[in-house]
């Protein structure tokens, strides 16, 4: 039994006229009568009552046709489901963040965006600190994932690092601090302080990448606390613990007890990456594409 025999059968029981069923289904009567015929022949049951001035449905055929509309229905379904995944509209997307990456409005905008445009996509967001994304990325546990790096971070064959964007760094302290009412800092004015960082463990690069700038700018890092939580880091801050140095996008998180303060040097920068295979899927490549008009400041499709 093929899917057309089941649409034939439906036509003919939903005209009860079998010229008219034909017509609707562009073929000629006689193939229509024949493959009803073998319809029921292969059931061992007589679906249809013809007589020469009428068609009517036997009782087996009445419930036939029910379960045939279903079958149809149900078989429509799956070429639509099948369609929509070939086209990145359905399925699961895993993403990975660092802490700082919802704080971004391009991230925000282009995962708002992406839910707009594909609403069946399950997304799952998954904080990953540091460089422990790209292996998941890697064995295929996670599909793509955000992570801070002052260079392109290093990735195995098979995937790349696409550049999102490059912010200022500030430092942040409290508003009664020495340093509180300057209008711009420079990374040799921070030599006498102490700071409060991330721990190595979550800072994905971020802390010894600003160790390096710290020491070329002629500064050794003083350090008070090392935290593994964005909350905690700015709250020790806040607390009067050392003043600690972020990306500008994490001065979203407004406090009346910080002042933030840009840092004036250079190289005094870090870059969001977006790591992802190579070769994407469908569904990877629509939220790249999503991305990408969010950095644009254009309205996502």
């Amino acid at each position: 039994m093929e899917l057309r025999h089941l649409r034939y059968f439906v036509q003919v029981a939903t005209d009860l006229h079998f010229a008219r069923a034909a017509a609707h289904l562009g073929i000629s009567q006689p193939p229509l009568s024949q493959q009803i015929r073998l319809l029921e022949e292969e059931l061992g049951v007589l679906l249809l009552e013809r007589t020469s001035r009428r068609v009517a449905l036997t009782p087996a055929g009445a419930l036939f046709l029910e379960a045939a509309q279903r079958t149809l229905e149900e078989a429509d379904r799956a070429v639509l489901i099948a369609r929509r995944a070939a086209r990145g509209e359905l399925g699961d997307l895993r993403i990975g963040f660092n802490a700082s990456a919802p704080f971004i409005p391009q991230v925000a905008t282009a995962l708002y965006a992406f839910r707009q445009a594909c609403p069946d996509v399950r997304l799952s967001l998954t904080e990953v600190a540091g460089t422990s994304q790209i292996p998941a990325i890697g064995e295929g546990q996670l599909d793509l994932g955000f992570m801070r790096s002052p260079q392109r971070p290093a990735v195995p064959a098979g995937l790349t690092a696409t550049l999102i964007l490059e912010e200022r760094l500030l430092v942040a302290t409290r508003p009664d601090h020495v340093l509180a009412s300057r209008a711009g800092l420079h990374l040799s004015d921070l030599g006498s302080h102490s700071l409060v960082v991330y721990a190595n463990d979550r800072s994905g690069g971020f802390t010894e990448a600003l160790f390096l700038l710290m020491r070329a700018a002629g500064v050794e890092p003083r350090v008070a606390q090392g935290v593994r939580e964005v909350s905690t880091l700015l709250g020790l801050v806040a607390a009067g613990i050392g003043i600690t140095i972020i990306a500008e996008s994490l001065s979203a998180l407004q406090s009346s007890g910080l002042v933030y303060i840009p840092l004036l040097d250079d190289r005094a920068t870090s870059a969001m990456w977006l790591v992802h295979a190579e070769a994407p899927p469908l569904i990877v490549s629509r939220f790249l594409a999503v991305v990408r008009q969010a950095g644009q400041g254009s309205p996502a499709p």
